[in-house]
């Protein structure tokens, strides 16, 4: 059994006219990140590996989350390919990864992350938000096999825990 958590950034900042790969995310909003973190922790969800695109936010949500789970941010893997992606290439990605692998996280952008749930897994989504998270089981024991709909475990969204901590 494979398994995917896929992240999208953290809340972009938008103050200050940069260029979109190299956005940073919101201060006030890091605690999404935090949070998201902390309660995919609780559910006991491990990974064995994370990829993330090379866009700054996405970094940068990559480096709190891994904080909150002990996970060493050097490990991660950079992918130029999850930056401005489409679900094919999300697919791909994890077509790619050993299969000594059982558990990966994809820390990526929309619209890629809800096309992906939306034609890999067996539920429709309309919006993943920013700093949402959705975990998605594979009945297949290699990466190379995946490609039908698997089964959406949870989904997450950072409002929803920001009202449970109130």
């Amino acid at each position: 059994m494979k398994s995917v958590l896929l992240i999208r950034h953290t809340k972009s900042d938008w103050t200050n006219s940069i260029d979109d790969f190299d956005r940073p995310i919101r201060e006030d909003r890091k605690d999404d990140a935090r949070r998201i973190a902390q309660e995919i922790a609780r559910r006991g969800y491990k990974p064995d590996n994370i990829a993330s695109s090379p866009a700054k936010r996405t970094l940068q949500t990559a480096k709190l989350i891994c904080h909150e789970w002990d996970y060493k941010y050097a490990d991660i893997v950079q992918d130029k390919t999850l930056y401005e992606s489409t679900a094919y290439e999300i697919i791909s990605h994890l077509r790619g990864l050993a299969d000594t692998i059982s558990n990966a996280v994809v820390i990526c952008h929309n619209p890629s992350i809800t096309n992906f749930l939306n034609r890999y897994s067996d539920t429709y989504i309309d919006n993943v938000p920013t700093t949402g998270a959705a975990l998605i089981r594979f009945d297949k024991g290699h990466w190379s096999d995946i490609g039908e709909r698997g089964k959406l475990e949870w989904f997450l969204r950072p409002k929803e825990l920001r009202k449970q901590q109130q």
